[in-house]
C-alpha cells in the first residue's frame, strides 16, 4: 500500500491545472505588420547586397533608390512595432521581432550611408 500511496502523491504533482485560464491577450495586427515589413526589409537588403555584387559595385540610381526605400520601409515598420507595443493585453512575440529586426536594419544602413557619405 506504501508504495501506491506514493505514486499517488508524483502522480498529482505531475498533474495538470484542473482550471483553464483564459487570458485576454491577444496578437495585435500592428505587431504582425512590423514583424512582415521587418523580414522583407531584410529580404531586400539581401537582395540588393547580391545584386550591388553582381554589378561590381557599380549598380547607379537604381540600387541606391531601393536602398533609401527599404531604409524608410524599416523606419516605418520601427514605428508600427512601437505602436503596438504601447497597447495593452497584447502578447509581445511579434512586436517585439519587428523591433529587434527593423531596428537593426535601420542601424545597418545608417552606417552604409555614413560611409559612403566619408569616401
Amino acid at each position: 500500500m506504501r508504495n501506491m500511496e506514493g505514486g499517488i502523491v508524483i502522480f498529482k504533482l505531475f498533474r495538470k491545472k484542473e482550471s483553464i485560464q483564459f487570458s485576454g491577450r491577444r496578437h495585435t495586427a500592428l505587431g504582425i505588420l512590423s514583424a512582415v515589413v521587418g523580414i522583407i526589409t531584410f529580404a531586400g537588403f539581401i537582395a540588393t547586397c547580391i545584386v550591388s555584387g553582381i554589378y561590381g559595385g557599380e549598380g547607379g540610381l537604381l540600387i541606391g533608390l531601393l536602398g533609401f526605400l527599404l531604409f524608410a520601409l524599416a523606419l516605418l515598420g520601427f514605428v508600427l512595432s512601437y505602436k503596438a507595443l504601447k497597447q495593452r493585453d497584447i502578447f509581445y512575440r511579434f512586436p517585439m521581432a519587428g523591433l529587434i529586426t527593423n531596428g537593426l536594419m535601420l542601424i545597418i544602413f545608417m552606417v552604409i550611408y555614413i560611409l559612403g557619405i566619408i569616401r
